[in-house]
């Protein structure tokens, strides 16, 4: 991997992680997968932003993934950069009747604290594994309700650097599908 790069990321990544050569076997639920070049665990929305616009400008392939469920990575590993938006980025909020959540929060945690803040309607997502971001993302439901019931909005940052906020509407949700699968975005923030 490009000195250069790694040198700027380091720079710009000071609260998250990054590794080179990490085994993806640790970060799936399969646990299985080869090494990622780079790894990277981003701890603020900033940090995010950062490791995006660094592998797009330096041309760098990259891949985000939440919790790692249900994800193969192959034995081979990847070659380019993996950004996890998982356990440096998992911070839960109740206020009023509005729940945020970053996008790295584990649905069952998340469906926790609706629970113990009085909220009822979320109980659905308690079993479902995986993270918040991920969920909004291909609409995980179960027990006949999906997430997207619930989302009122999502904040996050585009792959060339931009904030960006769509509400639930906007991301015209369907059986395990949203118009986030056709945007170059990463969802950073959930408000549900």
């Amino acid at each position: 991997m490009n000195k250069e790069f790694l040198q700027s990321l380091r720079e710009q990544i000071k609260s998250g992680t990054v590794t080179e050569q990490e085994p993806m076997s640790r970060h799936t639920s399969f646990s299985i997968g080869g090494p990622a070049d780079v790894f990277v665990q981003p701890a603020t929305r900033e940090e995010i932003r950062s490791a995006v616009y660094c592998a797009k400008e330096a041309g760098i392939p990259f891949f985000v993934m939440g919790n790692g469920s249900n994800l193969l990575v192959s034995d081979e590993g990847f070659r380019g950069m993996i950004i996890q938006i998982g356990k440096n980025f998992q911070e839960i909020s109740v206020k009023d009747t509005v729940i945020e959540v970053q996008a790295g929060a584990l649905l069952s945690r998340t469906a926790r604290a609706a629970w113990n803040a009085g909220l009822t309607g979320f109980e659905f997502a308690a079993g479902i594994p995986g993270s918040v971001g991920g969920a909004v993302r291909m609409n995980a439901g179960a027990y006949g309700s999906n997430i997207g019931n619930y989302v009122i909005k999502v904040e996050g940052v585009d792959y060339d650097g931009h904030r960006l906020s769509l509400s639930g509407s906007e991301l015209n949700f369907s059986y395990r599908d949203s118009s986030l699968f056709g945007l170059d975005a990463v969802v950073t923030y959930i408000y549900l």
